[in-house]
């Protein structure tokens, strides 16, 4: 008598064929009807944020008023660049606050800047210091 855990080659075979068709025809009648699916996009932003100080009273191009001399916290928004073999990150945004415009003297202003217009102020009040 045969060994009941031993299957013939052809059985094998009829088996893995109608085990293929089965999963196919699975495979289609899902498809069927459906968008495809997304994959899920997702963007890694940090934030850092620093204190700039400046000896005398400043301008930076986007701001309508002249800033006092003072110490400044300065938001950096960086966002994470894909498909990298090492983390890295790239500059999206630059804000400064500031204290509000007359009349609203007590309250904070986050205002959006170029952070090259950051640095030229930052090296003029540089050069001040030393004249």
């Amino acid at each position: 008598m045969p060994d009941a855990g031993l299957c013939s080659e052809a059985a094998n075979a009829r088996f893995a064929t109608k085990a293929g068709e089965a999963a196919r025809k699975r495979s289609d009648s899902d498809r069927i009807g459906r968008r495809p699916r997304r994959a899920k996009v997702v963007s890694l932003t940090r934030s850092r944020r620093e204190t700039v100080t400046f000896q005398h009273p400043f301008r930076i191009r986007g701001i309508d008023r002249q800033l006092p001399a003072g110490a400044y916290e300065v938001v950096t928004d960086e966002e994470l660049i894909e498909g990298l073999s090492f983390p890295c990150f790239r500059r999206v945004a630059t804000m400064i606050m500031v204290s509000g415009a007359p009349p609203h003297h007590h309250s904070t202003e986050m205002l959006s800047i170029s952070s090259v217009d950051l640095a030229d102020a930052q090296q003029a009040d540089a050069v001040a210091s030393h004249a």
